[in-house]
């Protein structure tokens, strides 16, 4: 019986060696930083922002597949952060604010600019941080039975309700993003009218002292109205004298911010491809000026201003980047699987099926390794190319939601600054080569853990400076691709030296 052996295919060999590495390093840090590595929250931890750095490597390694280059991916994700905050900014707005024209101070009057038919004698309002109490109208001309000290001064009034009792704090507990807020309640002796969940009260003290909840819960109760409000634990809150209310004003609704941030984002892509292909342009002077002209519209748009989020959305925070088994179950747990490591996994199969089970992922092989050859065959290299930065274009968008929401805080001159060579050098160490052609979406997922993992032993073992971190990761990853061409060159070689023994043999 003559002898047979199992042939590896390529692929599979470098898969096993990018493996490999990962797991040298994950057993080389855990040996030299056991306590700090293996705890569950920086698991966890490293497991988030692999992802988020695995999905912006599949997308450059599509680019890099058809030969191309993308280097503003890092820009496009500090862009797309800056707009998301933008879209979502929220306000909160004073009910019944109006402006104070002027003041007499000897006859207690205050002149508004807005007609006065919303108050009535008896209501109380907050002028300059003080209330009064309305005792007539004529006209816009409120009269109030205090004294007012202020003289003269500009400002504005709003409605404020004396408090009634305050209720003990509830047995209630309410899921706020990843942690529990409690609810406590106020019993106000009227109606409120717009008054709405996610709006805030604010709870007014006499030593000017002010709290701002949000609003949980509306219940009317026999002409009183029942405003039930949520509170952090262990948070003290003592009666008020009266309390106030804000609207909250959103600049665009979630979902149609997301939506209308992932099409900029493709539409980005797609003027990349289209420069490329029409004018024509090379990549690297497209995507080059990309990354100078988004870093500069960000700041330009932003006015250089840090953009964040706050204490807001924190639902959507919680998709964005909270665990999968907490979302699924609604417990709580020591080690969770990240939201975003949920969607690297979903971009990765998806573009996993079409570079290996469709005709457009072997036209995007076929353009990366001879494109006057696909050309002539019939395949359309230029909307192959352009769908190429597309597909990179979507997914830094993605990447770029997922990262504005995990951080809660956007520096338009930093946010997103050299994540195109960690893209790149992920998308190469996974199997991607730069002369196009080659490429494999599981390989470049490893090779983003890799740089990761990487980052976390750099920070964790002791004795490695952490002013070494780029050095360290340029050698890891050169010496990988050394090893990879080595390999390369050594199969190339025993294939021709069987081919010239089997032609010799006939």
């Amino acid at each position: 019986m003559a002898n047979s052996k199992i042939q590896i295919p390529s692929s599979y060999k470098k898969l096993i060696g990018i493996f490999g590495l990962l797991v040298a390093i994950c057993v080389f840090t855990a040996w030299q930083a056991p306590d700090s590595f293996l705890k569950a929250a920086n698991i966890e931890n490293t497991i988030r922002w692999t992802a988020l750095f695995g999905i912006i490597s599949i997308g450059v390694s599509f680019v890099i597949m058809t030969g191309g280059i993308d280097l503003s991916i890092g820009s496009v994700v500090g862009l797309i952060g800056c707009l998301l905050a933008m879209s979502l900014k929220t306000t909160y707005v004073a009910y019944d604010l109006l402006p104070v024209e002027s003041v007499v101070v000897d006859r207690n009057e205050l002149r508004l600019t807005s007609p006065t038919k919303a108050y009535q004698a008896g209501d109380w309002l907050s002028y300059l941080d003080r209330e009064y109490q309305i005792k007539s109208l004529t006209g816009q001309t409120i009269t109030t039975e205090q004294s007012i000290q202020t003289g003269e001064a500009k400002g504005s009034l709003r409605r404020v309700v004396p408090a009634g009792p305050l209720g003990d704090e509830s047995a209630e507990s309410v899921g706020v993003g990843s942690y529990r807020m409690h609810v406590r309640t106020v019993t106000i002796q009227r109606k409120i009218d717009k008054l709405r969940t996610g709006d805030s009260i604010e709870l007014l003290y006499e030593v000017g002292l002010d709290q701002k909840m949000p609003v949980h819960r509306i219940e009317e109760r026999d002409g009183t109205t029942e405003v039930h409000f949520l509170v952090r634990h262990n948070q003290r809150v003592n009666a008020p004298q009266f309390v106030a209310f804000q609207s909250r004003s959103q600049r665009m609704p979630t979902p149609v911010a997301i939506v209308l941030i992932l099409v900029i984002a493709t539409f980005l892509g797609w003027t990349h491809g289209m420069l490329i292909t029409k004018v024509p342009l090379q990549p690297f002077v497209v995507t080059l000026c990309g990354l100078l002209f988004y870093r500069g519209l960000a700041r330009y748009l932003t006015g250089d201003q840090e953009q964040g989020f706050g204490s807001e959305l924190p639902e959507v925070k919680e998709y964005a980047k909270g665990g999968f088994f907490r979302l699924l179950t609604g417990d709580v747990y020591s080690f969770d699987i990240p939201m975003p490591f949920v969607y690297m996994t979903i971009i990765g199969v998806v573009a996993a099926i079409f570079l290996n089970k469709t005709i457009y992922g072997r036209y995007i092989l076929a353009l990366g390794r001879n494109e006057q050859a696909a050309r002539f065959s019939g395949i359309s290299t230029d909307r192959m190319k352009i769908v190429a930065y597309m597909i990179c274009s979507f997914c830094g968008g993605v990447a770029g939601i997922l990262f504005s929401f995990d951080l809660n805080s956007i520096q338009p001159s930093g946010h997103g600054e050299f994540y195109e060579l960690y893209a790149i050098a992920a998308a190469v160490l996974g199997g991607c080569s730069l002369r196009g052609g080659e490429g494999s979406i599981l390989g470049v997922i490893i090779a983003a853990a890799v740089m990761r993992v990487l980052n976390n032993a750099i920070n964790l073992v002791e004795g490695i400076d952490t002013t070494m971190e780029f050095a360290i990761i340029g050698m890891v990853i050169l010496l990988g691709v050394i090893a990879d061409e080595l390999v390369r060159r050594y199969a190339a070689k025993r294939r021709a030296l069987t081919k010239i023994r089997e032609t010799s043999a006939e």
